[in-house]
C-alpha cells in the first residue's frame, strides 16, 4: 500500500505548475484557499510553512555547487531586508534560506529571484536537492580537476524536470574534484569523487562512484561501487541510478523506508551494480585498486589561500551559525566588486562563504572591510567550526532552539578555551540531522528533559564522528543535558582535551584513548 504522500503526489500532477497556480489563487482569495495538498506540495518550490506564524513560509533557494553572483547576493539581501527581518541562513547544501515569506508575496519573490538566475524549484520535496560541489572548484591548486561544470549539468537536467518531480523521497548528489573531499561524499545518496587512473603511461581523470550514504534517524555511510566513471558518462550514469530507485515500487510503500540509502542497504552493491549495468547496456569500468581517501582533515576552505591562477587568492569567510545579515551580504557583494572580479562568490556546506579571484594587492583591504562588517578571519576554532540547523525558531520538526543557543555556546567557549585547531561542532534540533551531527567530532542532538518539574530544551552529546579514510559516525556519551548547561559541559571536555592530549593527538584519538567513562 502506498503512503499518503504518494497519493498526494499522484493526484496533484506537475508541482512546479500546480503550486504556482495555488499561490496565485491564494494571493487573491486568502491563505485558507490553499488546500492541505497545496501546502504539502509547496515544498517543490522551496517553500515550507513556518512553525509558529500562519501564512508565512521559509523559502530555500538552489545554488548549484554553491555558486553565487554579486547581483544574486544583493537580491537575497534586499529580500531579507524587506521580508525577512534582515537576515538569511546559509545551509549545509550550499543554499540560502529566507524566512517570513508571506503567502501573498511568494510568487513575486520567486519571480524576482528568477530574474537574477536563482531557482527554488526542487530546493525541497521528493526531488533532487541542490547538487553540492567544492566551493573553490576551478581555483584550488590541489584539485584533481574542475568538476563544477558537471555539477551544473546534472543540476540543469533535473531542475524543473517533471519526469523527476516524483521521486520516492529527497535525493542528494555531490560532484567534486576536491582532493580534500570537502563536500562529504560519505553522506550523499550518490557521490562522484574525482580520481585518476593510469594506463599505458597516460593518466585519465574521472570519478569514483559512491552510493547509499545518508543521515537522519538511520544513518548510512556511502559505499564505493568500484566503478570508474568518465566525465562525459556522469549524467548518463546518475540518470540511470535515479531511474532504478524511481521505478522500484517497494520504496514508495513506507515513507520512513523510502530513501535511496535503504535500496543500497537492502540490495547490496553487487545486485545494484548489475541493475545499473543492465540499464546502461554495458559493463562499468573498474576503479583503480589504489584509490585512497584523505585523512579526517578539516574541510572548510576558511582563510586566505593562493589560487592556481598566479597572483590571485580566495578568501574563505566564517559566518557564525550560518546566519548572515542583509548588511553583511551587501558588504560582501561590494567587496567582491571592489577587490575581487566583481562576480564570483561561493557558499560552502559548512555554512560559510568564499570570495574568489582577489588580486594579492587587494587581499589586505578586503580583509579589513570584511572585519568591519563583522566577518573577521581571526575566528576562534569553535566559531569557525559551528554548524547548526534552523531549530524551533522556524522548523516544525525541531525539538529545540538552536541558533541562539549555538551562538551562546560559541561566545562562551571562545573566551575560555584555547584551541589551536578547528573541530567539527554540530548542533541539531532533532534526530533528522539537517546539521549533520553524526559526522561531527562533537555533535549535539536536541531532546527534552525536566528541570525542577519544568520541561526544558536538552541535548544528547555525541563524540567521535569522522570522515575520510576511517569514516564513522559518532556515538552518544551524555544524554539529555539541559541546554543551558551544555556550554559548561563542552568547556570541561575541551579543557581536558587541551591538557591531556599527547603531542599531535587529534580529538577523536584522545577520546578513544581516555574512554567514554572518563569523558563524562
Amino acid at each position: 500500500m502506498e503512503n499518503n504522500a504518494e497519493l498526494v503526489k499522484q493526484r496533484y500532477g506537475n508541482p512546479f505548475e500546480g503550486v504556482r497556480s495555488a499561490l496565485d489563487r491564494a494571493a487573491s482569495h486568502g491563505y485558507d484557499s490553499l488546500t492541505d495538498d497545496d501546502l504539502f506540495m509547496c515544498k517543490w518550490l522551496g517553500l515550507y510553512t513556518h512553525r509558529h506564524e500562519k501564512g508565512f513560509f521559509m523559502l530555500r533557494t538552489k545554488q548549484p555547487n554553491g555558486f553565487v553572483t554579486s547581483e544574486q547576493l544583493e537580491t537575497i539581501a534586499d529580500i531579507a531586508e524587506q521580508q525577512n527581518k534582515g537576515f538569511a541562513d546559509l545551509t549545509t547544501r550550499q543554499d540560502f534560506q529566507l524566512h517570513w515569506i508571506h503567502y501573498a508575496d511568494a510568487l513575486g519573490i520567486l519571480k524576482r529571484l528568477e530574474s537574477v538566475g536563482i531557482s527554488t524549484q526542487g530546493a525541497c520535496g521528493d526531488v533532487l536537492r541542490n547538487v553540492v560541489g567544492c566551493p573553490v572548484a576551478g581555483v584550488d591548486r590541489t584539485e584533481a580537476f574542475d568538476a563544477s561544470p558537471l555539477a551544473r549539468q546534472i543540476s540543469d537536467f533535473f531542475l524543473g524536470n517533471p519526469d523527476y518531480a516524483d521521486l520516492p523521497r529527497k535525493y542528494k548528489i555531490s560532484v567534486s574534484g576536491c582532493r580534500e573531499q570537502c563536500v562529504h561524499p560519505e553522506i550523499q545518496c550518490v557521490s562522484l569523487v574525482a580520481i585518476e587512473r593510469k594506463a599505458d603511461g597516460s593518466t585519465e581523470l574521472g570519478f569514483d562512484l559512491r552510493v547509499g550514504g545518508g543521515l537522519s534517524t538511520q544513518p548510512f555511510l556511502g559505499k564505493r561501487l568500484n566503478a570508474f566513471v568518465k566525465p562525459d558518462e556522469a549524467l548518463e550514469v546518475v540518470t540511470h541510478i535515479t531511474d532504478i530507485w524511481r521505478e522500484t515500487p517497494e520504496y514508495r510503500q513506507k515513507r520512513h523506508h523510502a530513501r535511496f540509502k535503504f535500496l543500497i542497504h537492502d540490495w547490496g552493491l553487487e545486485k545494484f551494480r548489475q541493475a545499473l549495468e543492465e540499464r546502461l547496456g554495458r559493463k562499468l569500468d573498474g576503479a583503480p585498486s589504489d584509490v585512497q581517501d584523505p585523512s579526517d582533515v578539516y574541510r572548510d576552505h576558511v582563510g586566505v589561500h593562493a589560487q592556481k591562477q598566479p597572483g590571485l587568492y580566495y578568501i574563505g569567510v566564517p559566518v557564525l551559525v550560518g546566519r548572515i545579515t542583509a548588511q553583511q551580504m551587501k558588504a560582501v557583494a561590494d567587496i567582491c566588486r571592489r577587490y575581487g572580479d566583481g562576480n564570483t562568490i561561493r557558499l560552502t556546506n559548512r555554512q560559510n562563504l568564499v570570495l574568489l579571484n582577489v588580486p594579492e594587492s587587494n587581499v589586505s583591504r578586503a580583509l579589513d572591510v570584511l572585519s568591519q562588517a563583522g566577518l573577521s578571519m581571526n575566528a576562534h576554532p569553535v566559531r569557525r567550526s559551528m554548524v547548526t540547523c534552523t531549530g524551533t525558531e522556524f522548523c516544525k520538526l525541531a525539538i529545540t532552539e538552536t541558533k541562539m543557543r549555538s551562538r551562546e555556546i560559541v561566545e562562551y567557549l571562545e573566551q575560555r578555551v584555547a584551541l589551536d585547531e578547528p573541530l567539527r561542532l554540530h548542533i541539531t534540533g532533532c534526530p533528522n540531522a539537517c546539521a549533520q551531527y553524526q559526522i561531527a567530532h562533537i555533535g549535539l542532538m536536541g531532546s527534552k528533559t525536566k528541570v525542577d518539574g519544568q520541561v526544558v530544551d536538552a541535548y544528547d552529546v555525541l563524540l567521535g564522528g569522522q570522515v575520510g579514510a576511517e569514516a564513522r559516525f559518532n556515538h552518544a556519551v551524555l544524554r539529555k543535558i539541559p541546554a543551558a548547561d551544555c556550554k559548561y559541559r563542552l568547556e570541561a571536555l575541551l579543557k581536558a582535551f587541551t591538557k591531556q592530549r599527547k603531542p599531535g593527538e587529534p580529538f577523536n584519538g584522545w577520546c578513544a584513548r581516555v574512554g567514554d567513562a572518563k569523558l563524562v
